[in-house]
């Protein structure tokens, strides 16, 4: 995750009164018999942002083609990230799906000539079904950051959708704020301690015995 570690030096100027997590849930009235059909699912590439003062003060000559490109790679980072503690729930937990390898999800938009960059406007039922499986899970994560509201709150917002692929339907949305505690955060820190908060929300329930 270089392209979160590189950007870590700036928070050591930003800590935080306390690393407080506010979540905004939404479930569908009918999530139950919906995720019941999911037997497989994909994790899609992260949109990965840093508000304008943040890339400010964390500049050091980058220009914003190279933002652009850091954010890309952070969001892919993301990625296997949730994919990794996804396929470990899904075994401790006895889920009963199959998590679809990331380098396979990406191979399979690569040959379609889907963008990563695009993938926040594409419907995510057409994504979910040119990927071959049930569902996708499509986060977002954003650093807020400022100066002159230091009282208030600086540090990564990050957000789950679960989209179902036959109905295309918003099944599930979690978000989660992890705020800046100490010198020592990074982008990184932050936006996996948030991921790994809403893939332990996720609905799925295990199977029984």
């Amino acid at each position: 995750m270089k392209a979160f570690l590189k950007l870590g030096i700036v928070l050591a100027l930003i800590i935080g009164i306390s690393a407080c997590k506010t979540n905004q849930s939404f479930l569908v009235e009918n999530a139950n018999s919906v995720l019941e059909m999911h037997k497989r699912v994909a994790i899609l590439p992260f949109k990965v942002s840093f508000n304008e003062e943040y890339k400010a003060i964390s500049r050091g000559g980058r220009g914003q083609s190279n933002w652009q490109e850091q954010e890309r790679v952070a969001g892919l980072d993301l990625q296997k990230t949730t994919f990794n503690m996804l396929a470990r729930r899904a075994e401790k937990k006895r889920l009963d799906f199959t998590v679809q390898d990331f380098l396979t999800t990406n191979k399979t938009l690569q040959s379609e000539n889907i963008r990563f960059s695009e993938l926040k406007s594409i419907d995510k039922g057409k994504l979910a079904r040119i990927l071959g499986v049930d569902a996708v899970i499509w986060g977002e994560t954003e650093m807020q950051f400022s100066m002159r509201n230091f009282a208030g709150r600086n540090g990564m917002n990050t957000q789950l959708q679960l989209i179902d692929a036959d109905s295309g339907v918003l099944v599930w949305q979690n978000q989660s704020f992890q705020d800046i505690s100490n010198r020592m955060d990074s982008p990184q820190d932050l936006a996996v301690r948030a991921v790994q908060n809403l893939i332990g929300a996720l609905p799925y329930k295990s199977q029984k015995k």
